[in-house]
């Protein structure tokens, strides 16, 4: 799905997400008409490219001119490391990257993706989001990276493959990346889906899976049981969902990667039923397998 498939949130009956985002632009010289002196000006920029940003031209001593004003100025040029033999990775991650320097607010709704509280905290830190992202990506199994000055912006090849790639922020080293607040929005977004009102209009299966596809065995009891997760072999258990209580959510751990995430779910009859679903992680982040 390219950018412009991000369309704006569309929660369920119940399903309301208070979010903000409190991603902070990076620094432009805002001067206009005003000479600035050399020295000052080379430390400026130094400040900003070390932040990942390429600066727009000033004017000075030696070159006279008037800064232009800032909705003339060509829009900054944010630095991504390239990525060795998936040059796509680095165009999507860019793409975000851009609009987290000049349009922070916005990211609410183009990356519906992510959980809107989780995302407004791992994206706080523009300098440090954007000094990660200088650095040469690593490409890795189910996720491409980059890490700097402690910190890791990766992001899964479903939003690779976007075109504009939403990432997942968090200090470099962390084991456990995705989160308990991922693994509710996880069925949220399939809950939405259900009900006839996804968060976006791109949100498809087909394009952001949610369904554990079944290349481990399913066994979250342990019991050495193994097989198909339950839901990819029946997809429509709760297709006749109406609305839920999203902030009724409640998220357990079972064991390894799996949780189970209990949720009030009303279907087409009235009738409003508290589910568990059972989640474990996948190429795609958490997936669903399993619904009691």
């Amino acid at each position: 799905m390219g950018r412009t498939g991000r369309g704006a949130f569309a929660p369920a009956h119940t399903f309301a997400l208070v979010v903000g985002i409190l991603a902070s632009a990076a620094a432009c010289d805002s001067q206009s008409g005003i000479p600035v002196d050399a020295a000052e000006a080379d430390v400026a920029a130094a400040e900003v490219a070390a932040a990942g940003v390429a600066a727009a031209p000033t004017s000075t001593a030696d070159s006279p001119g008037t800064v232009p004003p800032t909705s003339a100025r060509p829009a900054p040029q944010v630095v991504v490391g390239e990525v060795p033999g998936n040059p796509e990775a680095a165009d999507a991650v860019r793409a975000w990257a851009l609009d987290l320097v000049t349009d922070p607010e916005g990211l609410t709704s183009t990356c519906w993706t992510l959980p809107p509280a989780q995302m407004a905290e791992q994206y706080e830190d523009t300098g440090a989001v954007l000094r990660a992202l200088a650095q040469p990506g690593v490409d890795g199994q189910f996720s491409v990276s980059w890490t700097g000055g402690g910190t890791t912006v990766s992001v899964k090849r479903s939003e690779i493959a976007s075109g504009y790639a939403c990432p997942h922020v968090h200090p470099a080293g962390t084991a456990d990346v995705y989160t308990p607040a991922d693994a509710e929005h996880a069925v949220a977004r399939f809950l939405s889906r259900e009900a006839g009102r996804p968060v976006s209009p791109a949100d498809t299966e087909t394009a952001y899976p949610l369904i554990c596809p079944g290349f481990s065995p399913w066994d979250p009891s342990g019991a050495g049981d193994g097989g198909q997760p339950p839901l990819k072999q029946d997809p429509d258990v709760l297709a006749d969902t109406t609305a839920f209580a999203a902030d009724d959510m409640t998220t357990t751990p079972v064991r390894g990667d799996y949780v189970n995430v209990t949720v009030p779910v009303t279907d087409v009859s009235g009738v409003t039923k508290t589910k568990q679903v059972t989640l474990s992680i996948g190429q795609d982040g958490y997936c669903l397998g399993e619904v009691t």
